[in-house]
């Protein structure tokens, strides 16, 4: 009897224990969300992915714990874990709500989450004006907690899951969406959304810790987890962090190993920083994704060398092929460069002209072969540069030779050589240049090559035409590709009767009645392109005043009008198209009056406006002390200010430009107002063309540079001639701003009309696309905008601030007309010297305009070292310059403005120190800062 209890309990002993065993190796069910990517989500084919999934995998290898992945909807997989279905929840941030349900592990990784913008909310910058607004989420997720814990009364729309939310943002249901950092698995939903909702228009909502939850009370868990995830090696969370990300979050800014000195792909500028067309496409790809990126330049083969040991992340971009092979990843096909062939003193006529001569090439060229082919007869002869080649010419050693045409042609250019080389046209090779890796960071690879989706050829074309200087050596594809409408939207159209649209008898350029009788300007061309792509017919109306055009069009007596600005009580009564051209305003005062750049030094004036232009309304709702005199159009306008009436008149800048032409406005000038230099123009329409919207602003999207670049010379290429004494250098300033990329393809126009003018052309295209002022060598105002730029970009994620310093030169009309203009250029000159003296090198100072310079003081200790470096420069100016035998003085002004306290955008910090300048100028010269 004994001996069979001793047997059952033994038997029952080794049962619990096999059945302990078995209990074990149950695996530990681990809840994820379907759609978070790249942290968490499902695949194509339904397996779980993201970086989470395989940071859990680690740590299941590292305890030796089987792991099973259970996905659901977002709010689901919260719901699956309190109810006890899954053990452990792979991430979430915390939240109030959320603590009462769960315990939570340390935090694995973070993420910052943010409020994305529409195009149309770039002045919405804090969550309080964020009210009027419905933000889209995600059902169940911490932002629309932390959201309302910040502002009280915001409103939400909950959305089922990402891919949900995405939806409504593309077809227009939300304004404002809540979303993490990374990008969208979908490329092209990625694409048209970053175009509605730029990175640049997004509000910080929190940098969140993502921590893995479980059940309350499940402490035995939370030490488990804690302690497996210590015990996961930081090169594995590396390794991890690149796959998904691209980066690793200890080195977040992206550094590229650059080749040096090719023209105009990339060479250092007279800053000592990297410029070229590399250069801003890779600027417009960190731009794009978010992802700050340093520039490492070196040599070529240095250049390879960063790459492999590990000091950049990629290579900028190498000319790969078959036959030249670096055996890195190509990530992503960066550009196509020609490459042709240029003979010595005499054309080329034929091939055959250079059999038996001797022709120059790079050896890294990968067409080396295809060159022998084409010139079986010729001796080559390798160089490792153009401006070796050149010289090898000059000197006769070479009769040709063979590089790309862009660098080449700089390189002539800037040597004055451009009349000695002839080109040789029928002849070129085509080098793919590709942006390398090395083969094992495939999460970098991906992370390029999803960026460079959400830029669009458009975009590529305008930086090439920027520094590819003959059209023919173009190879980004035409960007406009026809419109394509669907039959619904054919349908439509063929439906519509012809359309009324109404216009201004004189409003020019935008809008006018020509000699003719006849519809004309800027509003006239655009609207009958649009037209002619929907095979549209509009019908003219023309109004003497805005206000009875504004009417009609409310009322339905016509049904489109340009140039209407979209506000919030227009939008109660109109439609409104997306923008189509850059639109600031200007104001006009008399020449003896100091001139104004913001309505805050309009205080106790009166001021001129066309009756029910909207920002009638914005002037009367905020207290700028600021009396109104209204009037019917542009010229009642102007002849207020000119006798007298009104101390001001504020316009359209294009359309005052214009009007200031006659001859009666010789005392006038202008200025533009920093308050609203960003507005924009659009296409008014009546409420029943609900429809015809979306096909319009379809049309909108197909009018190309090179459209703009032929409207704008039609319309006001004439105008300004003889005209740039009246505008102020800063007016021209912030319309450059707006219309750059217009100008720069209106200079390319002008440098290839005629072939006779070809070589003049050219060399007048390097001037005025170069980055550096004539007068003084300063970096000018394209420089100046890539620079800080690059101060931002620096600063921000050193969190360190920096100083913008406005610099006037006050006295420089009085010395100007005391002199003459070349004792003038006299005075800047030595006046810039003076001020490039007592600057660091990792400074950048730069000529902003006439007598107006802008500094840039990287890495200052603090305000009053900033505030120290002004008060010197103002000192340095106490003893006149000695020329000619006369003793001519400099007054200085300077305006400060900090980063990020006082302005975290280009504008925003140039309107901060232009405003504090103009305050100096008023205390008699001085330097002015904020309190």
């Amino acid at each position: 009897m004994n001996s069979l209890i001793r047997f059952l309990i033994g038997l029952t002993c080794c049962f619990s224990f096999l059945l302990a065993a078995a209990e074990s190796q149950k695996p530990l069910v681990l809840v994820m969300g379907e759609d978070s990517y790249p942290y968490q989500f499902v695949s194509d084919n339904g397996e779980p992915k993201g970086l989470l999934v395989d940071l859990w995998r680690e740590w299941a290898s590292q305890t030796h714990t089987p792991v099973v992945f259970v996905v659901r909807h977002w709010k689901d997989s919260l719901i699956q874990l309190a109810e006890g279905d899954a053990d452990i929840h792979l991430g979430m941030g915390i939240t109030d709500e959320r603590r009462e349900l769960f315990d939570f592990a340390s935090p694995i990784t973070s993420v910052s989450t943010y409020l994305y913008l529409r195009n149309n909310l770039k002045d919405k910058t804090a969550f309080s004006q964020l009210l009027p607004y419905r933000i889209g989420v995600v059902r169940g997720s911490s932002h629309q907690s932390i959201l309302s814990q910040q502002v009280n009364g915001l409103a939400f729309s909950e959305y089922s899951s990402r891919a949900a939310l995405m939806d409504a943002v593309l077809n227009g249901e939300v304004d404002i969406f809540a979303g993490m950092e990374g990008y969208l698995k979908d490329s092209v939903v990625s694409r048209a959304v970053l175009e509605a909702f730029p990175l640049d228009n997004r509000i910080l909502i929190k940098k969140t810790a993502i921590v893995p939850a479980v059940t309350k009370g499940d402490s035995a868990l939370l030490e488990k987890i804690n302690t497996g995830m210590s015990e996961i090696s930081q090169e594995s969370l590396e390794h991890i962090e690149k796959n998904w990300l691209g980066y690793s979050r200890d080195t977040r800014t992206l550094v590229i190993a650059t080749t040096n000195n090719i023209e105009p792909f990339v060479d250092i500028g007279g800053d000592g920083q990297p410029h070229g067309m590399y250069i801003d496409i890779w600027n417009l790809w960190s731009k794009k994704t978010g992802i700050p990126v340093e520039f490492k330049p070196e040599s070529m083969a240095n250049a390879l060398d960063d790459l492999k040991y590990n000091r950049a992340d990629f290579h900028i971009g190498y000319p790969e092929s078959d036959t030249m092979k670096t055996n890195y990843h190509r990530a992503q096909l960066l550009y196509q460069v020609k490459s042709r062939l240029f003979s010595f003193k005499q054309p080329l006529r034929d091939l055959a002209a250079l059999d038996g001569k001797i022709v120059g090439a790079v050896p890294t060229a990968p067409y080396i072969d295809k060159l022998r082919a084409a010139l079986p007869e010729v001796e080559l002869k390798l160089y490792s540069g153009v401006d070796q080649m050149i010289e090898a010419a000059q000197q006769g050693h070479i009769s040709a030779f063979v590089a790309s045409s862009a660098w080449t042609q700089h390189y002539l250019l800037k040597a004055g050589a451009w009349a000695d080389f002839h080109l040789y046209r029928p002849l070129y090779f085509t080098t793919d240049i590709y942006a390398l890796t090395r083969n094992e960071d495939k999460g970098l690879a991906q992370r390029i090559s999803a960026g460079f989706k959400l830029i669009t050829p458009a975009e590529l074309a305008r930086i090439e035409a920027k520094w590819v200087i003959d059209s023919d050596d173009h190879t980004v594809a035409d960007a406009h590709q026809p419109l394509k409408l669907s039959a619904e939207e054919q349908a439509y159209l063929a439906r519509l009767p012809a359309l009324k649209m109404g216009f201004l008898q004189s409003w020019k350029p935008m809008e006018f009645e020509d000699k003719q009788g006849l519809f004309a300007g800027i509003n006239s061309q655009i609207s009958e392109q649009i037209a002619t792509a929907l095979n549209l017919k509009l019908k003219p109306v023309m109004f003497t005043e805005w206000n009875a055009l504004l009417t009609a069009l409310k009322r339905g007596d016509i049904d489109i009008a340009g140039s209407v600005a979209q506000t919030p009580d227009r939008e109660a009564s109109l439609l409104f198209s997306e923008s189509y051209w850059p639109s600031p305003w200007g104001l006009v005062t008399n020449l003896n009056q100091v001139t104004a750049f913001n309505l805050a030094q309009l205080s106790g004036k009166r001021l001129a406006i066309v009756e029910d232009y909207h920002l009638v309304s914005n002037l009367v709702s905020k207290d700028y002390g600021i009396e109104l005199v209204l009037v019917p159009n542009t010229r009642a306008g102007i002849d207020a200010v000119a006798q007298g009436k009104a101390d001001g008149f504020i316009e359209k800048v294009i359309n005052m430009s214009v009007a200031l032409m006659d001859d009666d406005y010789h005392s006038l000038k202008m200025s533009v107002l920093a308050d609203f230099s960003e507005e924009q123009s659009h296409f008014g329409l009546h409420p029943s063309l609900k429809p015809l919207v979306p096909i319009w602003d379809k049309a909108i999207s197909q009018i190309s540079v090179e459209m703009q670049q032929a409207i704008y010379q039609r319309w006001l290429g004439n105008n300004e001639q003889g005209h740039s004494a009246q505008l102020t250098w800063r007016s021209s300033f912030y319309l450059l701003l707006l219309l750059s990329g217009l100008l720069i393809a209106l200079v390319s126009w002008f440098a290839f009309q005629r072939g006779a003018r070809r070589h003049n052309g050219l060399q007048q295209q390097i001037v005025q696309l170069g980055h550096f002022d004539t007068l003084t060598g300063l970096p000018n105002r394209t420089l100046l905008d890539d620079r800080l730029e690059q101060s931002m970009l620096l600063h921000r994620r050193e969190m360190q601030p920096f100083a913008v310093l406005f610099i006037s030169f006050d006295n420089m009309h009085t010395v100007n007309q005391q002199y003459d203009h070349q004792i003038g250029d006299q005075v800047l000159k030595l006046g810039t010297s003076k001020l490039k003296k007592m600057i660091r090198k990792s400074d950048t100072l730069a000529r902003f305009g006439g007598n107006e310079f802008v500094l840039i003081l990287n890495r200052p200790k603090d305000l009053d070292k900033v505030c120290q470096v002004a008060d010197g420069m103002i000192s340095a100016f106490a003893a006149p310059f000695a020329i000619n035998g006369d003793h001519v003085a400099l007054s200085v002004s300077i305006g400060i403005a900090m980063y990020p306290n006082e302005g975290d955008t280009v504008v925003e910090l140039l309107k901060v120190a232009d405003k504090h300048m103009a305050r100096a100028v008023a205390q008699g010269g001085n330097c002015y800062r904020s309190a």
